[in-house]
Formats: structure tokens, sequence, C-alpha cells
């Protein structure tokens, strides 16, 4: 196996810059090499008695859209426990009705409120790489019908309402969930 150039330098960024690598090789800094929390595949446990506020502030978003509320997406008692999570990427544009199709084709639901704010809990490091969507949780905003995503704005991670009335670039990725 060969990384690319793009891996090289993200695993450099990652590490701290090429001085901090150079310390890692020589042996003058150790590091512990394991799954990162929330590491796909796996699961994805949504706790139970925390309210809406709560779970988003735990995500630690730099940001957030204001219409996103708990009275639009109600983290219901059927999003919590725990999941089995997969997260999809097509590698094409897509519409949200082939996103959802396709996530149910391969035997998981589209993840809803709850889920995705539990995955932006735990994997923080994803958004940063890619958007990722929640075509489980849908209401109307603006006279549009939209989804929660975690979404990386070059500065902050955020937490927004993307609309589904267009296709969704290759680079979008969508949680899928399913019981465990």
């Amino acid at each position: 196996m060969t990384l690319s150039s793009e891996q090289l330098g993200l695993l450099v960024e990652k590490a701290g810059g090429p001085a901090q690598v150079l310390r890692i090789l020589s042996g003058e800094i150790e590091i512990d090499i394991r799954p990162a929390r929330g590491a796909l595949p796996g699961m994805l446990e949504v706790p139970v008695g925390i309210d809406f506020e709560t779970r988003v502030a735990r995500g630690g978003y730099g940001w957030r859209y204001d219409a996103l509320t708990e009275a639009r997406f109600p983290v219901t008692d059927a999003q919590i426990g725990a999941r089995e999570q997969k997260l999809f990427h097509f590698n094409r544009s897509v519409s949200s009705e082939d996103a959802a199709r396709l996530i149910r084709e391969a035997g998981y639901e589209p993840a809803r409120i709850g889920e995705i704010l539990a995955f932006g809990e735990a994997a923080p490091e994803v958004q940063v790489r890619h958007p990722v969507v929640g075509l489980g949780s849908v209401a109307e905003i603006d006279g549009k019908a939209s989804a929660p995503t975690l979404w990386f704005d070059g500065e902050c991670r955020t937490l927004d309402l993307l609309w589904l009335d267009g296709d969704w670039h290759r680079n979008y990725r969508f949680l899928g969930v399913r019981e465990a």
C-alpha cells in the first residue's frame, strides 16, 4: 500500500507538522495509534435523558443554524439507544431521494437528528473532511425542505440545515443507521 501526497500531507498535519513527525520518527515522542472515538464502522450511542440544547452543546459546534430547534427536529424515543452506523458515499452527485433509497437498500435508515448530533459529538473530525447529512429528519424551513448537516466552513465545525431541492455534490456523505 502506498500513500498519496495528499494523504501524507494530511498525516503530517494531524501529527502537528514536519517537526513533530521527525520527533516521532526519532523516538523522542511516543504515539498511541488506535481507532478514533466514534471511528467508522461501528456503533453509535444516542444517550437517554439529555435535552436537545445539551445534545447540540456536546457537539462543540462553532456555529448553528438558528432554525435547527427541538420543535422542528425533535429527538424521539425511537432515536435513543445503540445503533450500528455507516457513512455512505456514492462518489457521484445524487438526489436526496436516491441517497435515501440506496441507504435503505443497504439495510440502513437515513440518520435522524438524534443520530446526527450523537455522530457529530463522537466523530467531529469526519465533518471537517466531508459534510455529513441526516436525511431521516426533514423540516420545512423558509419554504424549503431541509435536513440537518454537519459541515465545516473553513474556520469552524457547523450544525447547518441544507435544502433538499437539488442534487448533493459527490463530496457529501450520508449517515445511515440500523438497530444494533
